[in-house]
């Protein structure tokens, strides 16, 4: 798509912008800061940035370089913290970044749409609509989390790598290192946008455009270099109890490979494999008899294929991106949902062309109105189950329960004396509300993405806390370590020393 835009696509593209404003004003929510852990890093680190500290944790002991986030959301927050430096008061001018980067994404999708899609401008806009409407990104939309950023960054740099891939120019050197250095940009958004890389990469060397391939990897190790020289400069930093929570990503899932060997492998897969029926949910399937899930799969897979078929020749280097993205996705000892919303409106685009494709009445009748009637019905279970989800806000019941219990963590903790430091599982609220230095309690294991850790386990890890940062206090409110930290009483190690009336228990660390 050439030349000055028509009067039907402006008008669709503000109309685009328009609804992803409200939907992005309607996500806003007064939810706290911490609720989720990531979106608490997000602001802690932000706020480092803004008061000159550098990218580290200012909430733990010896202020330990920040490893586990690439720094790319947090130096987005950093200047809105100098605009409202006071927090939790600043919470709402930090929220409305997501909501003036929602359009940003829809305007994003509705081109890649339209460009590589092959979609009138009509039918882009309601794509792009329909993916910033979706119940989980207006979920995370309305957190401090970087999903919104990515998506709008991820198309456009769709858009500027598959328009490399295409040229034939000899000029197009300055635009292969310009793409490297996009790509190492929306890494530093979320490390997962890497996988852009190799698929290009793979592209560019099909096609033997050696020295553009060079000068891509050249412009991404702009930024990629850098962060991995800090990452393993400072990936110790944080004890190993605490690494899946502050940690660098490379030594926590080494270990975890290492220690759990092949069945260990096999267990994430399989978890993996699972946790992708989770796009089920937005057709109100999740709960649906096999059956009924296995046609709609069926149907989701074939309209796909057939779109993804039908964008190979504009969207090479876009549908080769699924295969690492994918890879990564299947091995990695998380659940998949964090890593599968930023991909759906690049799927939802996938269904609405080979809808389309499948659809068309070139096709022969038989496969024209199986297409026709299986679209029509994914539409209609996809329209009926969103409607119906967004008034209640349900999505935010849970982050509401958290935020309660985040809250009163750091009440409790506030009360408490200023010259001892405090282990917590609610650590980041405790460092955002109560103003204080606040070292995690539990963190991440790769083996919690498996099955559930035991007591001992739990215990251990807290064990391994109170070693490596000597606090005098532990707040718990979780059931968890509520667990853990009672058998620790039981030991010796901790010592009951109060309990609020909203659930949270204090103990003593015993010298």
């Amino acid at each position: 798509m050439t030349g000055a835009a028509s009067p039907v696509e402006r008008r669709a593209m503000l109309a685009t912008v328009a609804v992803a404003v409200l939907l992005g004003l309607f996500a806003m929510n007064d939810v706290p800061a911490g609720v989720f852990q990531d979106d608490g890093h997000y602001a802690i680190l932000a706020r480092a940035l803004a008061h000159g500290d550098g990218y580290r944790y200012m909430n733990l002991p010896g202020a330990p370089g920040a490893t586990h986030f690439p720094p790319g959301y947090p130096l987005l927050l950093a200047p809105l913290w100098w605009i409202a430096p006071q927090f939790p008061a600043n919470l709402a001018i930090l929220k409305l970044l997501n909501v003036a980067l929602l359009p940003l994404a829809a305007l994003g999708v509705h081109a890649v749409a339209r460009r590589l899609g092959g979609l009138s401008a009509i039918a882009a806009s309601a794509v792009a609509v329909a993916s910033v409407a979706t119940v989980p990104l207006l979920y995370l939309n309305g957190l401090l989390f970087s999903e919104t950023a990515f998506i709008a960054a991820l198309c456009a740099v769709l858009l500027g790598a598959e328009q490399l891939a295409a040229r034939r120019d000899a000029t197009s050197w300055r635009a292969a290192l310009a793409v490297g250095l996009a790509i190492g940009a929306l890494a530093m958004l979320r490390t997962i946008g890497v996988t852009l890389l190799p698929a290009l990469l793979a592209v560019l060397a099909w096609r033997r455009r050696w020295r553009d391939a060079a000068l891509v990897c050249v412009g991404a190790l702009v930024f990629l270099l850098p962060w991995q020289l800090w990452t393993a400069a400072h990936g110790r930093d944080v004890p190993d109890a605490v690494a899946g929570g502050y940690g660098a990503y490379g030594p926590w899932i080494a270990d975890a490979w290492r220690s759990g060997g092949l069945p260990f492998a096999q267990a994430v897969f399989l978890e993996n494999v699972r946790g992708l029926l989770m796009p089920l949910t937005l057709f109100g399937l999740i709960q649906a008899p096999g059956e009924v899930q296995a046609l709609a799969i069926i149907g989701l897979v074939v309209l796909a294929g057939a779109g993804a078929w039908r964008m190979w020749p504009r969207a090479p280097v876009t549908l080769a991106t699924f295969v690492p993205y994918g890879a990564l996705l299947l091995a990695w000892p998380f659940p998949p949902d964090r890593f599968l919303w930023p991909l759906w409106p690049i799927v939802l685009i996938a269904l609405v062309v080979g809808a389309m494709t499948l659809g068309a009445a070139a096709q022969p009748r038989r496969v024209h109105l199986a297409a026709r009637a299986a679209a029509i019905a994914l539409a209609a279970l996809y329209a009926v189950w969103h409607v119906r989800t967004w008034p209640g806000r349900s999505w935010e019941a849970g982050e509401r329960r958290n935020a309660q219990l985040g809250l009163a963590a750091a009440a409790v903790a506030r009360s408490l004396p200023a010259d001892g430091l405090v282990a917590s599982d609610q650590d980041a609220m405790v460092n955002l509300y109560a103003g204080r230095p606040a070292v995690p309690l539990v963190a991440l294991t790769a083996v919690q993405h498996v099955r559930m850790r035991s007591v001992v386990e739990v215990a251990a890890q807290v064990s391994a806390v109170l070693d490596a940062y000597h606090p005098r206090w532990v707040v718990v409110v979780q059931l968890e370590s509520w667990r853990a930290a009672q058998l620790l009483a039981q030991r010796g190690r901790l010592k009951l020393s109060g309990a609020d009336p909203s659930g949270v228990l204090v103990y003593d660390v015993v010298r």
